[in-house]
């Protein structure tokens, strides 16, 4: 009976639960999607202030130096183009900012440039000592401490327009950069290891879903009727401290990780507290022993490194599933989109006053779209979401590039185009923006899951920050057929999944590692399972 019970309560949604869930995202995966857009509308403003009513001491420096023969790498369009000079911001779901090359001189631009990337750069920083800070500070004690990086960042931003100081701005922006990289390794993490098997998946999707809330958030406030105004840009770009003081106040009352607990500390009393609040009943004997189980596994292979990791031959397809899942979730051309919103806006006859909103509109389509894939993943299932959600990016890139080569000649084109727009972020959003980060915590066993965070971090922001600087010389090289180029990598991201990667919804590491027995180059009659239901054990070959 006691089977019986404990299985009809897997999948139970406890209060505690709710409220670990929401404040782990909330303080850290908003930000992420905050930060990412909140450069877009006050993009102007900003230019006007620091470098219209007085230049910033590094800009002064730069043009003391004639820098303007060295900085001919930024991406700027050809003064002839029809398009304004637009720096994108990588991300899950990018927002630009529109700088006209006519505005700003060359190191002007370049300092822009560098300002708005630089959070890329952090990005990376912070996704490589995702590994380092789970181990150390524990899952909570990662987030609690990231915290520091966001409000330092606020004040800085805050400030900024006070002391005339653009380089508070990039200070900052590094630093939230840093933040972001350990929010999308730490957060999906957790949630991952607090969550009932069988509502896993969905409440992974939580993560990205708060990724699009914060960017539909960043684009609300940025309008003129609420903070995006020459006075108050300052408490837009600071407003991100808010999340953080939040989270400050409400995860020390939040248990920690009781797999954390159990198997990288040692405590099993506060292990089963931690998961006592977390299922809402007592009944949780079962589940600690899965997790003794595993601490006993783990207690010989100890928790790997990256170097580690990338040699164990157990898990190599496992590891190399999550690198290409995490580069081509950056280069199926979600940059692309966002990096034409306003060309396309424009050449539909949005007027300008009203594009803003428009960006509110794709922003809450994003959003929508996300919370769908809350409601099918563990339905559907990975595997379907993933390839069907390629499949139908894919298609909408070739539409885009028929629609952008075409709506000079055909006026209904431009229409076209939005609908592209639409249609991708909808294909994007309900399967390659939030799979990928679920898959990084059901592919591997606990010892191996802090590194394999890292390598999907790292990858993920390291795709962003390339295609940051490869992606204008793309487009001025291509033109609208850039998105040919997109939905190659569509097609061969679809082909991966479905060929490679097999469907994870409900199933155990031992289960997964029996998917890819053959393509690790282990045969399955020589696997010995434990008779245990466990997400995380690992199999013991027979000698």
């Amino acid at each position: 009976m006691t089977g019986v019970k404990q299985d009809q309560e897997d999948g139970k949604l406890t209060l505690i639960l709710v409220v670990a869930v929401f404040i782990s995202v909330f303080g850290s995966s908003f930000q992420y999607g905050y930060n990412i857009a909140v450069m877009n509308a006050p993009a102007p403003l900003m230019q006007s202030f620091f470098f219209g009513t007085g230049m910033s001491s590094v800009e002064v420096e730069l043009q003391s130096n004639n820098t303007s023969n060295t900085t001919t790498s930024v991406p700027t369009q050809p003064q002839n183009s029809s398009l304004n000079a637009i720096e994108t911001t990588p991300g899950t779901a990018n927002a630009t900012s529109s700088v006209e090359s006519s505005e700003l001189t060359t190191s002007q631009l370049f300092m822009w440039s560098f300002t708005v990337s630089i959070y890329t750069v952090g990005g990376m920083v912070g996704s490589y000592l995702t590994g380092v800070c789970i181990k150390y500070l524990g899952r909570k004690g990662a987030m609690l401490a990231a915290n520091a990086l966001s409000i330092t960042a606020a004040i800085l931003e805050g400030t900024s327009k006070a002391a005339n100081s653009l380089e508070m701005v990039i200070i900052a922006r590094f630093l939230l950069g840093i933040f972001a990289g350990l929010a999308t390794g730490v957060v999906p993490l957790y949630n991952g290891e607090i969550s009932p098997k069988k509502i896993r998946g969905a409440i992974g999707v939580v993560s990205q879903l708060f990724i699009t809330v914060g960017i539909l958030t960043a684009q609300l406030l940025s309008l003129n009727e609420a903070m995006g105004t020459e006075e108050l840009w300052p408490l837009l770009l600071a407003f991100t401290a808010v999340p953080s003081i939040t989270q400050l106040c409400v995860l020390p009352f939040i248990p920690e990780s009781p797999r954390c607990l159990l198997i990288d500390k040692n405590d099993q009393g506060k292990a089963r507290a931690a998961l006592i609040r977390f299922r809402g009943t007592n009944n949780v004997a079962a589940e600690i022993q899965e997790m003794k189980a595993e601490a006993a596994a783990e207690t010989a292979t100890r928790q790997l490194s990256v170097m580690e990791l990338i040699r164990d031959r157990y898990v190599r397809w496992q590891l190399i599933s999550i690198v290409v899942l995490q580069i081509t979730q950056q280069l199926c051309g979600i940059n692309a989109i966002f990096f034409y919103l306003n060309t396309i806006f424009e050449a539909a006859g949005v007027p300008e006053e009203t594009r803003n909103y428009a960006s509110v509109g794709v922003g809450s389509v994003n959003t929508l779209m996300t919370i769908v894939s809350v409601l099918l993943m563990d339905r559907a299932g990975r595997k379907a979401l993933l390839a069907g959600g390629y499949a139908i990016s894919g298609v909408f890139c070739a539409l885009m590039t028929v629609s952008l080569t075409l709506q000079d000649q055909i006026s209904w084109m431009s229409n076209m185009s939005i609908a592209c727009v639409i249609g991708f972020i909808v294909g994007f959003a309900i399967g390659p923006g939030p799979v990928p980060w679920i898959l990084t915590a059901e592919l591997f066993r606990q010892s191996g899951r802090p590194a394999a965070s890292a390598i999907g971090c790292g990858v993920n922001w390291t795709s962003n920050f390339i295609l940051a600087l490869v992606f204008p010389f793309m487009q001025k090289a291509m033109g609208s057929y850039v998105f040919v180029f997109f939905l190659v990598i569509c097609v061969i991201a679809t082909a991966y999944v479905m060929i490679v990667l097999p469907e994870t919804k409900n199933e155990t590491f031992q289960d997964i590692s029996l998917m890819f027995a053959k393509r690790n180059g282990i045969q399955k009659n020589t696997i010995e399972m434990d008779n245990i239901d466990d997400e995380a054990n690992r199999p013991i070959v027979k000698r």
